[in-house]
């Protein structure tokens, strides 16, 4: 973890959601399962019928009943879900299960540290893996964070070098 994949997915979220009839930003998905279990995935299946419809409050009594809610009230929109940080198939099945799920146009984005998790999807889904910076564009990153420039200070240069390079390629970690 710590490459930016979260990080990605809600500046996309945030670039297109408009041109959606509905949308939500599932975040942190393998913890809610991890505090939650199967309530857990309950609770996500409420938050996302909620948000992608707008409505305060619907309560689900158990994962079937979830599955056929968000089939039967989204089947029809074009919505735009972000499910983030999955960690296993039975999270994608009680959330996002099939794309005849949702309405054309629907767009589901799914981040995971398990790319095993996405080998098992339909071939015409797009897969994008994200990297980390390289030694040069880890420092850029961190001076435009640490000094508002894209290169250290001076009196900072072998500091930031040291600091960039105990992090491995992800420069915000800290």
């Amino acid at each position: 973890g710590g490459v930016g994949k979260t990080t990605l997915a809600k500046a996309v979220f945030n670039q297109i959601y408009r041109s959606f009839d509905g949308s939500c930003f599932l975040g942190d998905v393998r913890q809610e399962c991890v505090d939650g279990g199967r309530a857990g995935l309950k609770c996500l299946q409420e938050q996302l019928l909620c948000k992608t419809l707008n409505i305060r409050k619907l309560k689900v009594h158990h994962v079937d009943e979830g599955i056929s809610l968000i089939k039967r009230r989204l089947g029809q929109k074009k919505v735009l879900i972000v499910v983030d940080d999955v960690e296993d198939k039975s999270q994608l099945d009680a959330l996002v299960g099939e794309r005849d799920w949702f309405g054309p146009g629907s767009r589901i984005i799914i981040t995971t540290r398990n790319v095993n998790l996405l080998n098992g999807l339909r071939r015409d889904c797009e897969k994008y893996n994200v990297e980390v910076l390289s030694p040069e564009k880890s420092l850029q990153l961190f001076s435009w964070h640490a000094f508002k420039n894209p290169n250290p200070l001076v009196d900072f240069i072998e500091l930031s070098n040291m600091i960039v390079s105990s992090v491995g390629g992800l420069p915000l970690a800290l």
